[in-house]
């Protein structure tokens, strides 16, 4: 039997809207206009996340579950879902503006604030543009934003300017090789970036970085810029955020010191000492580094065919030191 939700008072209205899971609210909204009207003008603000590639699915992210809304020409599978443990698919058809209008058509009508991700992979620059800069405009957050390692390379640095925009909170990824002449700098930065071709990331970029985690890979930093940067951690109240630091550069040699060590740097214990972040992003047996203000850090330098410095910030609220035997380290 029918039922005749738009005669149904407003608060009534409300706590269905409020019950509803992504799939249900987005169906409701395509029994008809008014109705799609009334569920965004009653709807609250969820804690719902979404995700998108810029293709052909898109992801609503709801404590711990995924909502998958993917494309499909076929009319016979409209609205058809597949259930699972932590993801869940809905086949729809998506509108004449493609992936693009439906993020935004879903962020309105499902009221979410939050982009959990998006990302840059193959093909999807010109789409992740114009979602980028209408996010801009509005003001909203991206917690996780991604390049991956795509052809569209000079397409990715005419979209560089947009990121400077855009409000990335907790983590910047890049997977992409940038031409020799690429340069780009940070205006904000979030809690961690991960750059796997850091070669245009540079010194001056690392000593204004705010981040709690750095990664960078096939960097052009040698040891005096390292060092540099390690006599500023060194002053009391410079990289308050400052957790975990890891870079890799074929620059880094055994020719010049870094803080007053030529490397490799690390010390030759038995037990070994290895030192973790909540058992993540252990340094085995690094040289114990103090800052003036008495916060202390574990610093290791190893050369070789891949050259690597690995810097880690104790805190005792989540930071473990422990012996280790070489036994248990092979096994390890």
């Amino acid at each position: 039997m029918p039922i005749a939700l738009l005669k149904f008072p407003n608060d009534l209205l409300r706590e269905v809207f409020r019950l509803c899971d992504p799939f249900e609210l987005y169906r409701l909204s395509k029994c008809s206009k008014q109705l799609s009207q009334r569920s965004i003008t009653l709807r609250e603000t969820k804690n719902w996340k979404i995700t998108y590639w810029g293709g052909n699915v898109i992801t609503i992210w709801v404590d711990g579950s995924n909502y998958n809304f993917n494309q499909t020409d076929n009319p016979e599978d409209y609205f058809q879902v597949t259930l699972g443990r932590y993801s869940n698919y809905m086949d729809i058809e998506f509108p004449n503006g493609g992936g693009v209008d439906l993020f935004f058509y879903l962020l309105d009508t499902l009221g979410i604030c939050i982009v959990k991700l998006l990302e840059i992979t193959f093909g999807t620059v010109a789409n992740v543009s114009k979602v980028a800069k209408v996010l801009v405009d509005r003001n909203m957050d991206i917690e996780r934003f991604g390049i991956g390692n795509v052809e569209e390379v000079q397409d990715v640095v005419n979209f560089m300017p947009m990121l400077s925009q855009m409000n990335i909170t907790k983590e910047f990824n890049c997977f992409l090789n940038f031409p020799p002449d690429f340069h780009f700098k940070f205006v904000k930065y979030p809690r961690k970036i991960n750059i796997t071709d850091a070669s245009w990331f540079t010194i001056d970029q690392l000593l204004d970085c705010t981040c709690v985690r750095i990664e960078l890979e096939n960097s052009s930093f040698n040891n005096h810029d390292l060092d540099v940067f390690l006599q500023k951690w060194k002053m009391t109240g410079t990289f308050p955020n400052l957790r975990r630091l890891r870079i890799q550069s074929d620059l880094i040699d055994n020719q010049s010191p870094i803080l007053e060590m030529i490397p490799p740097i690390q010390t030759v214990n038995n037990p070994m000492i290895r030192v973790s972040i909540n058992g993540h992003g252990e340094i085995v047996d690094g040289v114990r580094v103090i800052k003036d203000d008495g916060a202390v850090g574990w610093l290791k330098v190893e050369i070789g065919d891949w050259s690597e410095l690995n810097f880690l910030i104790a805190d005792p609220a989540d930071t473990v030191v422990e012996e280790i035997s070489d036994d248990e380290d092979d096994d390890w």
